[in-house]
């Protein structure tokens, strides 16, 4: 899909508490910045979780804005049905937050899964990946399941690098034009601790996420 520097991008970033989604929302939001986008905003649910409790947030940037400001981004709410691209650290909370979702929705997955208070009560049983891919399968075709907490144990002897190589791994969607590369390493030496194993992180992920894409597309 080709995008316009006049469309507003929208993500959405989906996880439980402790596994970096606010720091995922917060490193596009400045790469989106640092590519020089005219308008940048985005809502999140902080402090407002407990770990391991479900946790969203939305991210929404626009390139080049109109001369009619009533067609630029005015909110950092994404509309129902209107989200580009789901980044979901835990793979269930694809289904809580799906109304967001529509046909254009390409949707990039960790495996891992983080069962509920619920679930771990057994008064609810937590669904396949195959039954969660399904559910999705009715508003999107573009779903790609990755094991990025298992990849970051591999590489990093450690689970903290998942989000950043989930993040990698949508960049290799092409969900999230105008960013280059070099924005995030900049965000990442700038923000975060370990720059150098992020930016690993972040590689790892892009590597994976094309292999991915070829492997679907086959």
């Amino acid at each position: 899909m080709s995008y316009e520097e006049t469309d507003i991008i929208n993500i959405i970033i989906a996880g439980t508490a402790g596994q970096g989604v606010i720091t995922l929302k917060r490193l596009i939001e400045f790469a989106a910045q640092k590519s020089g986008s005219d308008l940048v905003l985005g809502t999140e649910m902080h402090g407002l979780a407990q770990r391991e409790g479900a946790i969203v947030s939305h991210t929404r940037y626009q390139m080049k804005s109109y001369q009619n400001p009533r067609k630029n981004l005015q909110s950092p709410l994404i509309c129902y049905g209107d989200a580009d691209l789901f980044i979901c650290l835990e793979p269930v909370e694809a289904l809580r937050r799906g109304i967001f979702s529509s046909k254009k929705t390409t949707f990039v997955l960790n495996e891992r899964t983080i069962p509920g208070v619920m679930i771990t009560a057994d008064l609810e049983e937590y669904p396949s990946l195959n039954e969660i891919e399904e559910i999705l399968k009715k508003s999107s075709e573009e779903i790609y399941f990755i094991n990025a907490t298992q990849l970051s144990l591999d590489k990093f002897d450690t689970n903290q690098n998942m989000n950043i190589i989930m993040l990698g791994v949508a960049i290799a969607t092409g969900k999230l034009p105008f960013i280059k590369t070099e924005h995030y390493e900049q965000v990442i030496h700038e923000w975060l601790r370990d720059p150098d194993n992020n930016v690993q992180a972040l590689q790892l992920g892009i590597e994976n996420g094309k292999q991915l894409m070829r492997k679907e597309h086959v």
